[in-house]
């Protein structure tokens, strides 16, 4: 549905359809395929189904072997740490955003720029 800032409400979008994150968001599927995609895609799927609250950075966890998550960084970024993670954050986004309910998000922070993280919640009803 939407994906909305958690202090405004304001539905944030085309994210994944412009900019440097568009361009690397389409980078990624290029170089998957749509087998490892629709892995990718049901992976998420299935992690945020009947969640309240979401992590990003936490749902592939250190180790990517043997996971759906694993073509991202092997193929989608060249086994660079870096865009990996940029681009499973935005799998995750995409994730979100196809979500049959409205997400709100926010960035956090642990004690420096390097430890920014995204969290994603579901409003109460």
């Amino acid at each position: 549905m939407t994906i909305r800032d958690m202090h405004s409400g304001a539905a944030v979008t085309g994210v994944l359809a412009s900019g440097e994150r568009g361009r690397t968001f389409r980078l990624l599927c290029s170089r998957l395929s749509p087998a490892e995609l629709a892995d990718v895609r049901n992976a998420l799927d299935t992690r945020i189904e009947g969640s309240r609250i979401e992590t990003a950075s936490w749902i592939p966890g250190a180790d990517w072997r043997g996971t759906a998550h694993q073509p991202i960084y092997e193929k989608g970024a060249r086994r660079n740490p870096d865009l990996a993670a940029l681009m499973f954050g935005l799998m995750a986004w995409e994730a979100f955003e196809r979500h049959e309910d409205d997400w709100y998000t926010e960035r956090f922070s642990m004690g420096g720029e390097e430890d920014r993280f995204r969290v994603y919640f579901k409003p109460d009803r």
